[in-house]
């Protein structure tokens, strides 16, 4: 079992959250989101996926799932924080990272050393690396692990996807990140990031 912080409680948060906790890990959630964060604490989850919300009622009451407000509260004891922000197009049509550097930047004063920090989100190539740059942690590795989530099936499209592309220039980070989805039957294709990021596009 590993300890994971998920940043966003969004759609792709709240699935991964979710998910990772049905497979016997301990995860945080964070959200900036007060009433969301309420909401969910509760087991009333705000969007209509088929069994998500069965999963986020049952984990709570396992204890394996936790949501607060703050994407700090979540990150002090984590091994793996993924990061499942928002990344709007900007006004000039490119991706905007600003959600995903804010939060790094919230997480990397708590991170333990040796944690691992994931993009979950759809980032543009090269975000992996920045990233990096803005959490300034040299004792703190950063992986690209892409979801292929589709509306209305996110549940099912976790625990059974076509493949797992983990992004990572660090073998022992993509290894342990491997680890996670112990339970899960897929290829897990390891790439460099870049490659990671342009299969999500690509895809």
């Amino acid at each position: 079992m590993a300890q994971i912080a998920v940043i966003g409680a969004g759609y792709v948060g709240l699935t991964t959250a979710a998910c990772f906790a049905h497979l016997g890990h301990d995860v945080v959630c964070a959200d900036i989101d007060e009433k969301r964060v309420t909401s969910l604490s509760k087991g009333e989850v705000p969007i209509v996926e088929a069994g998500l919300d069965a999963m986020v009622q049952e984990n709570l009451e396992l204890g394996r799932l936790r949501f607060v407000l703050g994407a700090g509260n979540a990150a002090g004891d984590a091994e793996f924080a993924y990061l499942c922000v928002p990344t709007p197009q900007g006004e000039d049509g490119s991706a905007d990272l600003s959600y995903i550097e804010t939060a790094a930047r919230q997480i990397g004063p708590v991170l333990p050393a040796e944690a691992v920090v994931i993009n979950k989100s759809t980032v543009p190539v090269g975000s992996t690396r920045a990233v990096e740059r803005v959490l300034g942690r040299d004792d703190v590795a950063v992986v690209s692990n892409p979801e292929f989530l589709r509306e209305g099936s996110a549940v099912h499209d976790f625990l059974n996807p076509d493949r797992i592309v983990i992004g990572s220039d660090d073998q022992s980070a993509a290894v342990r990140v491997a680890s996670l989805y112990i339970g899960v039957t897929a290829p897990i294709i390891v790439t460099d990031p870049p490659s990671a990021e342009t299969i999500k596009y690509a895809s």
